[in-house]
């Protein structure tokens, strides 16, 4: 499976570069650090309380604020023992996984493979952006949840009044709109608990 073109100029990237005044860096990166949690951390009491906070002023961007309150909402009320065995059938393994979360198994049609060219272009990244992955000893670098944990990273500096938009648009291309929405889809059709849909269309919004 490729990846093929570019991608859009999503949801998520046009408030990232928009002007902090504006509150779309801020949005932005409240958004993208919300999907990253749900993409990175297996559900457990802790995520659920994570996932609980607000945003701060409220979001008031296209009803972003409702539809993350939606998400997380669901995932409170979901039934823990189902919400976990259906996250780690859709994410975990490079090979069975409906929704694997890594770049470089969206790149080929043969075999998936793991830290290949995407890895090592993410963890370029991250040095670029003089931070490390979180997850660096466990993850390869070009996990969804990785990459948008960057791109909420930069968006944030943004907010603060960095201008680091060109390699917010950098990352965008290279690792955000060029497999993002595809990833997104198949989650969304995959998913089998509506807080895991839910989520997947949540990303689909935000990056499409």
């Amino acid at each position: 499976m490729t990846s093929g073109a570019p991608g859009p100029r999503g949801l998520l990237l046009a408030l990232a570069v928009a002007q902090p005044a504006t509150g779309g860096p801020r949005t932005a990166a409240f958004v993208s650090g919300f999907l990253a949690r749900l993409l990175l951390d297996p559900p457990s009491e802790t995520l659920h309380a994570l996932l609980g906070l607000r945003a701060d002023p409220p979001l008031v961007h296209d009803g972003l604020d409702a539809r993350v309150e939606a998400v997380a909402r669901l995932y409170r009320e979901a039934d823990p023992v189902e919400l976990a065995k259906e996250w780690t059938r859709l994410f975990v393994g490079p090979r069975a996984a409906p929704c694997r979360p890594w770049h470089d198994t969206w790149e080929h049609d043969g075999p998936p493979r793991l830290r290949g060219p995407k890895h090592a272009s993410m963890t370029a990244f991250y040095l670029r952006a003089g931070l490390e992955p979180t997850r660096a000893g466990s993850d390869p670098a070009d996990h969804a949840g990785l990459v948008l944990a960057l791109f909420s990273a930069l968006a944030a500096r943004v907010a603060e009044g960095d201008d680091v938009r060109p390699l917010l648009e950098e990352l965008w291309q290279a690792h955000v709109g060029s497999w993002l929405p595809r990833f997104a889809t198949t989650l969304v059709a995959e998913a089998r608990v509506p807080a895991l849909k839910a989520a997947g269309e949540l990303l689909l919004e935000a990056v499409s």
